[in-house]
């Protein structure tokens, strides 16, 4: 049984040639290289902290960041590392500007798997680099200097940082 019993369906055999199938497949793989970068910075630009200023005495009072009693609740801060936009920015518009590149100057197969290549190296230092450094300014942000109070914190320059303040969620001890 065949695919395609009609001959007129069938595609002549220089049509691969034509169309370039070589091209083709370089371009997939080149594809398929940019979504696993952007797969794996989607991964790995993930983080999370929290800290809580604070607490409550064997008493039932609340202490705050000064470990002074205070009435209200203390709050506490959560900080969740997302990745931002700048990694699939950069890999969609070198995406684009390297195939546009290579069409303009009508390359041959060997020259662009060649430019391909170095262009998923560099695309993977940058994704390494600028995940690492996301992961860094998480871990190296100051939060046990956060006071407690409802002034978010500022200083982030990586990835997207999603702050939450709300109450300390621990329920003082009833005194007997």
């Amino acid at each position: 049984m065949t695919a395609n019993p009609d001959p007129d369906l069938v595609a002549p055999a220089a049509l691969d040639t034509a169309i370039g199938k070589g091209w083709l497949l370089e371009v997939r793989r080149y594809t398929l290289w940019l979504l696993a970068l952007a797969l794996i910075h989607t991964i790995a630009s993930n983080a999370s902290r929290s800290y809580c200023p604070g607490g409550v005495t064997g008493a039932g009072e609340y202490i705050d960041a000064n470990q002074e009693i205070t009435e209200q609740v203390p709050n506490c801060l959560a900080l969740t590392l997302q990745p931002g936009a700048f990694v699939y920015l950069a890999l969609a518009i070198g995406f684009v500007s390297s195939l546009t590149a290579l069409a303009r100057r009508g390359t041959v197969l060997v020259d662009a798997r060649r430019q391909f290549n170095k262009s998923i190296l560099l695309f993977a230092a940058v994704v390494v680099v600028w995940t690492a450094a996301s992961i860094y300014s998480m871990l190296a942000f100051p939060i046990d200097l956060y006071d407690g109070s409802l002034v978010r914190p500022d200083g982030f320059i990586f990835g997207n940082v999603d702050v939450e303040i709300s109450p300390m969620n621990v329920q003082a001890p009833s005194p007997s």
